[in-house]
């Protein structure tokens, strides 16, 4: 049988090829699941508690959605980060270039100590960015008073780190 899915999804296109991955998961890990007694993930242990106050709450489901909760969580876990916004405030190439980077990032650190600031080497700028936005609305806030002191400053798309 899984020979054949995997026939199939030679013939698919990108999309259809990683449902196809997925499905080709759940399957092997339903199979797996029922050899071994896996955890369940927190949000159902919570849900199964007793309440205090005689209420009881109880989940029936197939297996395949639990697989497919544990999967997720696992990729979750995997994500180095978010899609979101930064502000760049520094982008220069030469040599005294990692050095005017750095006095940067210290002056911004120094002026914004609330903002966390990234910086590093993407060919062949060295390049400072400040702050973790989720919206475009919050990091031209935070923009209108950066640019300031930085009137350079823009606002690019950027993988940013999951708020805690």
């Amino acid at each position: 049988m899984e020979y054949v899915f995997i026939l199939m999804l030679l013939n698919m296109n990108r999309k259809g090829m990683v449902l196809g991955l997925a499905f080709l998961c759940l399957a092997s890990a339903g199979m797996v699941a029922q050899e071994t007694d896996a955890a369940q993930p927190q949000i159902f242990i919570n849900l199964a508690q007793n309440d205090g106050q005689g209420g009881r709450i109880e989940i029936v489901q197939p297996v395949q959605v639990e697989n497919l909760l544990k999967l997720q969580i696992a990729n979750n876990r995997l994500q180095k980060g978010i899609p979101g916004y930064r502000i760049r405030i520094f982008s220069q190439s030469g040599q005294t270039a990692r050095q005017k980077a750095e006095e940067a990032r210290m002056s911004f650190m120094k002026n914004f100590p609330e903002m966390e600031a990234h910086w590093g080497y993407n060919t062949p700028n060295w390049q400072v960015f400040v702050g973790d936005f989720r919206t475009k609305n919050e990091a031209l806030r935070e923009m209108k008073k950066i640019e300031k002191m930085f009137p350079g400053a823009f606002i690019v798309s950027e993988t940013i780190r999951i708020p805690r």
